[in-house]
């Protein structure tokens, strides 16, 4: 069955990222084929999030780990735990948070369009700092009785106006408030599966269908013990805000396949060979008219580390008009408007693919006069 003829859906070759919006990354074959199998059985859903997590948190070095349907669903979950304080009673009210601990501290510096998950739980957001910087004493007194979480995005975007984790992370455990950390695109380095919890985060959020290659609708939360277990005890398929965060067994399986994947990788040779993807597409840009120079940058657009081929344009090109002409021939790229260049992300490429979007680009470039 051919369901993108069949549905008249147009595939595309992603360039450009591991975007939700072009659904994420690729699945290894044993990862689909965990999905599969998993499918076919019914099994106790506690059961299977608990004995997952257990092998996830060892695996990565953590607490404990609890697998949502994304990191958005992460963000939220996390918020409901923080604020219900292990108590079921106050978990079933929300978002009615009234009596509650129900403050969450957020820098201005991070406000992004995910945090939104953290307000539809009932919580209060309470901003510190702004886009320049957050002053330690800005944390210090926002910090009250209502006080339910500290949470923490990162991302290089963010970086010049926020106070650092550590720092954060000292004053919230100070006044006995817990700090969760967002690092939903924030691999590679596979490292940091367990250094923000080493340096003393206390939940922490990464996606699942992005560099991990898991489902798109999975998350991973890693992190203490007693508040994943909260997780377990709170999200779904329990009653509460938090049954919209479902995840499916086939989700579930699915995810821990590709932890592990990750973790086996040998990511040299993965580098080397996104490097090789990236020098292929280089390789046509030889006489494109409108290149000005070529450049390997080894840093993803929210500071990840791996390797994307930036070309500079000359002045006068038309950026965004080259990004249409490949859309429109089935290909996505990206478009940095502040270094006036193109860039190719190497991650959701094949070696065909990266020779198909060198030979397009070539084409577009001589055509864009």
């Amino acid at each position: 069955m051919d369901i993108l003829k069949e549905c008249g859906i147009t595939p595309f070759i992603n360039a450009h990222d591991t975007y939700t919006v072009y659904g994420g990354s690729r699945m290894a074959e044993n990862t689909l084929e965990a999905m599969r199998e998993i499918s076919r059985s019914f099994v106790d859903m506690e059961q299977l999030q608990r004995n997952l997590g257990k092998e996830l948190a060892r695996m990565t070095g953590n607490e404990g780990a609890y697998i949502t349907n994304g990191a958005a669903g992460g963000l939220l979950l996390a918020a409901c735990v923080c604020m219900a304080e292990g108590s079921r009673y106050k978990y079933t009210r929300l978002p009615c948070t009234e009596g509650m601990k129900n403050e969450i501290i957020v820098m201005r510096a991070q406000r992004n369009a995910y945090d939104a998950a953290l307000w539809a739980g009932g919580a209060v957001k309470v901003e510190i700092g702004d886009a320049d910087e957050t002053p330690e004493y800005e944390l210090e007194g926002s910090i009250n009785e209502k006080t339910a979480a500290v949470f923490y995005f990162v991302s290089s975007l963010y970086e010049r106006g926020s106070m650092e984790l550590a720092k954060t992370i000292e004053i919230a455990h100070r006044h006995n408030v817990p700090v969760v950390v967002d690092a939903a695109a924030q691999l590679p380095p596979a490292e940091n599966l367990w250094r923000f919890t080493k340096e003393g985060a206390d939940l922490v959020i990464f996606s699942g269908g992005k560099t991990l290659c898991g489902p798109q609708d999975s998350g991973l939360i890693v992190g203490r013990k007693e508040l994943i277990e909260d997780c377990l005890r709170f999200g779904a398929p329990a009653h509460g805000i938090c049954r919209f965060c479902k995840t499916s067994r086939e989700s579930m399986a699915g995810l821990y396949v590709a932890v592990k994947n990750y973790l086996e990788a040998d990511h040299d040779r993965i580098y080397l060979e996104l490097m090789e993807k990236n020098e292929m597409v280089a390789a046509y840009m030889d006489g494109a008219g409108f290149v000005a120079d070529t450049e390997i940058i080894n840093r993803g657009p929210v500071g990840q580390t791996y390797p994307r081929l930036f070309l500079r344009l000359k002045e006068g090109a038309d950026g965004d008009r080259i990004v249409k002409k490949m859309y429109e021939r089935g290909i996505y790229i990206g478009y940095d408007k502040g270094r006036h260049a193109l860039y190719v992300s190497p991650l959701n490429l094949t070696r065909e693919e990266a020779d198909v979007v060198g030979k397009n680009l070539k084409e577009v470039m001589e055509g864009a006069g």
